[in-house]
């Protein structure tokens, strides 16, 4: 790709000052690498956050890869690729989807090809099935093997079950969601009320996993592999999460990307079109992706002596901050980072086509991994800090404030509070001088209307 196509000042990522809260990527501290490249040419022709793209890029990059590539520890402990990551922000001005569309599209293009060529496959195995059945030869239809489907995206709406028979056989794949609530509804359900457990239990793809069911019977999985994508609104996340999922650690096992406004300036639809057009011929996501797919041979990923060094002081200094957290949902969170870090480093060496991890590697990585960092503290400390009557205190107030004024009778209903549960919001409100009672008779002098305003 053109050095200019990536340089021009309008598009850069845009370093947020020391006085703002939230942390940022600057993809200029970098290496040059083929990850740095992609980087480059989505944050080019996209208005999505820098950082937003880099997590979907990960995850992408992680589930097409799969199983193949591994750094193998010991006997006993194998570091496998797979990330889970979540964006978060504001709906439509954040542009979370659009990071998503982006880095998953050359995997979309790839399980398109996938399916149809098992639709093929099914259908001449399906052929010769009845004419071994029809001929004089019928036992020679049970030595049929039927065609597996190749996944590389992963069935956004899924029992335990039915991901089960897939991990029973697939190398790779990601599961990806617009609505990370939607996907968290779905694991919620009746017959999948384990799911969170489930997930949970896989994420370190354990060696063996085993689900009994009465209707089925056992289903054994070997080394369960999953990366997952997904996007959400704080608001959210706060409303449908329970302080058993941070004890848990299945939240924990999140890369987080956190925006609560644009940081870059804003690209008119036309002239995103004519930035796509413009670099399309120059540099090609598909090639990169393609190759990886491709990949036969599973990988052992080795590491130079430079790069294990400057790992290993990381892994030291981050372990002995560990030892200092009292917090138990923070030690769950920064904990994985480690590994992460590990992960991320082997993403790119792979990425660049190599299976030695090199020290330009574990510094991108270390640098990645203390964004993310940041990102946790801005969870736990900020996002998640508010006890259960101050994020529903939060929600009344922003009911009122979308009406501007809105009846009790209403809000009741929009709120699903008791009346005096609602009254003790109300009066929190009030003295806070952010809601306004208004009490004016009604018609035919029956009970009196409340109303609550928005003040602010």
């Amino acid at each position: 790709m053109k050095k200019d196509l990536l340089k021009n000042k309008n598009v850069e990522a845009i370093s947020i000052t020391k006085k703002e809260e939230e942390p940022y990527i600057d993809l200029n501290k970098l290496h040059n690498s083929e990850f740095k490249k992609l980087l480059e040419y989505y944050d080019f022709i996209s208005g999505a956050p820098t950082e937003y793209i880099t997590l979907g890029v990960l995850t992408s990059l992680s589930g097409i890869v799969g199983k193949k590539a591994i750094f193998k520890i010991n006997d006993t402990v194998r570091i496998y690729l797979n990330i889970w990551g979540v964006i978060i922000g504001k709906s439509t001005v954040m542009k979370k989807s659009t990071a998503i569309n982006l880095t998953v599209k050359p995997l979309q293009k790839i399980e398109k090809k996938n399916y149809l060529r098992y639709k093929e496959e099914l259908k001449e195995y399906e052929k010769e099935e009845f004419k071994l059945r029809q001929s004089k030869k019928k036992e020679e239809a049970f030595d049929l093997i039927k065609p597996k489907r190749d996944y590389v995206l992963l069935p956004q709406d899924s029992t335990v079950e039915g991901l089960t028979d897939i991990f029973s056989y697939s190398n790779k794949g990601l599961i990806y969601h617009h609505e990370f609530g939607g996907f968290l509804q779905n694991l919620s359900r009746s017959y999948s009320g384990d799911a969170k457990q489930f997930f949970t239990m896989i994420y370190d793809v354990p060696e063996t996993y085993e689900i009994n069911r009465i209707v089925k019977g056992s289903t054994f999985i070997h080394r369960p592999f999953v990366s997952i994508l997904g996007a959400s609104t704080i608001d959210w996340i706060k409303e449908n999460s329970s302080s058993s999922d941070l004890r848990t650690g299945f939240f924990a096992r999140f890369l987080y990307a956190i925006k609560s406004k644009p940081t870059k300036e804003y690209i008119p639809l036309l002239d995103l079109r004519y930035r796509t057009n413009r670099t399309e011929d120059n540099y090609n996501p598909d090639e990169l992706y393609n190759r990886l797919n491709e990949i036969t041979e599973r990988i052992e990923l080795e590491i130079t002596k430079k790069a294990a060094d400057k790992y290993n002081s990381y892994d030291v200094e981050a372990y002995n901050e560990l030892r200092q957290i009292e917090n138990e949902d923070e030690l769950s969170f920064k904990g994985r980072l480690i590994v992460y870090t590990l992960k991320i480093a082997s993403i790119i060496a792979v990425a660049d086509g190599r299976s030695v991890v090199e020290l330009k590697d574990i510094e991108d990585a270390i640098y990645l991994s203390g964004y993310f960092r940041k990102n946790i503290e801005l969870l736990l400390n900020r996002e998640l800090a508010e006890d259960e009557f101050s994020r529903t205190e939060k929600k009344v107030y922003k009911l009122i404030q979308a009406n501007g004024t809105v009846s009790r009778s209403d809000l009741l209903k929009k709120s699903k509070l008791k009346a005096k549960e609602l009254d003790e919001y109300i009066s929190n409100l009030t003295q806070k001088e952010l809601v306004q009672v208004i009490t004016r008779k009604a018609v035919n002098n029956r009970t009196n209307i409340i109303e609550y305003k928005s003040i602010k």
